[in-house]
């Protein structure tokens, strides 16, 4: 109660003597900043990022010019943030003084449809307007993870040794309460892996004292407690930001969400999660429609795609909407360069809250989808329980995929979107409920380990790939002819060291899958592709 005291005190003498607004500018001329010295207003891990996906740093990445904001102050308006992506600040002020700053010559206009702060009217309590934001997530019974990791082969990929070591995952929620003194986030903190924090909501460094999604959220990710709960990517590293005001449901919300994202972007992060989507608001006026759910439209949504297009696997929550009247995706789910995720039963059934796709403007939404119902989680009492919603499907996949880029680094963003979605479930046959379907983490890492090998024999000039060889257990092996004038009839044969020949294969097909070889009785056998001008041969090992 003393923290909702604070806020009333600060509301009554603050929030409602000032509205905030976003404010645009035109441009970013003159600016003390410049792409050639990235070093001053990025970490030499987001230069880095760029560099390996070949990402030039462009003008949106300056900041705001400073002289532009040293004149909105000068008018008596505070500045609460600035953004680098749209160019732009959060300010807060009276409507005199915007009329001032909407007439300076370098303000382009605003963002939104004015004040974008908290519509609570004077004196309401703030906890009486709080709402179930996040729907269908209360904690059910006890449980253990491997169910939800299997079903994404991240069970597989942990044994491996892919766990997240060396990625750093950016979480935008709506508080961590409690996680830094849990037991299952115990390696979390002693490892010093949490690399930083902000509270956009309170302005202030603490997100340790807020709510519980967040912590429930990491926990899918970050928890490792041996018997109890393990995450996707429990070696990772986190950057853990509250952008999410749950006594409200604003514009400024979506606002936090892109000063979030600018700071993940800034700080490093490879992969970002957010179980978070607006659709609706307290103001009427602002709601969104589903025509609005496009891609390019809501504030969110572009924020997400200017993160990815810094170079960072940006992961959201489909939504819990499924079972209601509007039922589709929100933002920042609907943009186009992200992995949005629905949620499935541990029976793989679809959960029917799960929100429903496509985009409006036809994609296919969401992309992919893991356990979203009776998903296993970490509580903030300490407790391991199990809970509903996108909001848990979402990190699942975020710290897989985070863990599967752990395994090929020089990957960029969107090639860990594609073999992803590639490995998928209903890959050929996507639809609007779980999207391509569940991602696997085998079928993935096969992929890009042969694409990987493949462009790397291409430029030594091999004419024949064979993969896996060694076979690895219940693998299949394929064939794939690399030379470009091969011919066009192919014929492939196994024989013994002999010569006898146990299969063979006449083909139009420069790519082919062979027969189960652990069906065949020796151990070593030999392969033989064929065709006009080709002729090739190699020993399998078993």
């Amino acid at each position: 109660m003393k923290k909702i005291y604070f806020l009333l005190i600060f509301t009554s003498f603050t929030t409602f003597a000032q509205n905030q607004y976003f404010v645009l500018f035109k441009d970013k001329t003159n600016s003390p900043y410049s792409v050639s010295r990235p070093k001053e207003f990025l970490s030499d891990r987001s230069i880095k990022r760029r560099a390996n996906q070949k990402i030039a740093i462009t003008e949106r990445d300056l900041p705001p010019n400073p002289s532009y904001l040293t004149e909105i102050t000068k008018t008596g308006a505070k500045v609460l943030y600035k953004s680098r992506w749209i160019n732009g600040a959060l300010i807060q002020t009276d409507a005199a003084t915007l009329a001032k700053i909407l007439n300076l010559s370098f303000v382009r206009g605003l963002e939104g449809k004015g004040d974008i702060r908290n519509t609570r009217q004077n004196g309401e309590n703030q906890a009486s307007r709080t709402k179930d934001k996040f729907g269908n997530e209360g904690i059910l019974d006890n449980g253990l993870s491997q169910t939800q990791l299997a079903m994404l082969g991240a069970d597989k990929m942990h044994t491996k040794g892919y766990r997240g070591e060396g990625m750093l995952i950016g979480v935008l929620d709506s508080g961590f309460l409690n996680a830094n003194r849990l037991s299952f986030f115990n390696d979390l903190f002693n490892d010093k892996r949490v690399v930083g924090t902000w509270d956009f909501v309170n302005n202030e460094a603490n997100v340790y004292n807020d709510h519980n999604h967040g912590t429930n959220v990491l926990s899918c990710m970050a928890a490792f407690e041996n018997g109890r709960i393990v995450g996707t990517a429990y070696k990772a590293s986190y950057l853990l930001l509250t952008t999410e005001d749950v006594a409200s449901e604003t514009k400024r919300e979506e606002a936090n969400w892109l000063f979030g994202a600018e700071m993940a972007d800034s700080v490093g992060v490879d992969v970002i999660n957010t179980s978070l989507g607006y659709t609706e608001f307290d103001n009427p006026a602002q709601n969104y429609k589903y025509t609005d759910m496009n891609g390019d439209r809501a504030l969110a949504t572009r924020a997400a795609d200017w993160a990815a297009q810094a170079g960072i696997l940006v992961v959201a929550s489909a939504g819990n909407e499924g079972s209601g009247s509007w039922k589709y995706i929100g933002t920042p789910a609907d943009a186009d360069s992200i992995i949005a995720v629905g949620a499935v039963s541990s029976s793989l059934n679809i959960a029917s809250f799960s929100s429903y796709g496509p985009s409006a403007d036809g994609r296919v939404k969401p992309e992919l989808s893991a356990q979203g119902a009776g998903t296993v989680i970490g509580n903030t009492n300490g407790a391991i329980g199990t809970s509903n919603g996108t909001s848990f499907s979402s990190p699942l996949l975020a710290g897989f995929a985070a863990s599967f880029w752990q395994a090929f680094p020089s990957l960029t963003n969107m090639q860990v979107r594609e073999y992803l979605i590639r490995s998928a479930s209903q890959y050929t046959n996507p639809d609007n409920r779980v999207g391509f379907g569940i991602p696997n983490f085998d079928k993935a890492y096969e992929l890009a380990e042969l694409e990987s090998l493949i462009n790397e024999l291409k430029k030594s000039g091999q004419e024949v790939i064979v993969f896996p060889n060694p076979i690895n257990d219940g693998s299949s092996t394929k064939v794939w002819v690399l030379k470009n004038d091969a011919g066009t009839n192919f014929e492939y044969s196994i024989t013994d060291l002999t010569g006898k020949i146990l299969w063979n294969l006449t083909t139009k097909e420069s790519k082919i899958t062979l027969p189960a070889l652990n069906d065949l009785p020796l151990a070593n056998v030999i392969l033989k592709v064929t065709a006009e001008n080709l002729k090739y041969s190699t020993k399998i090992v078993r």
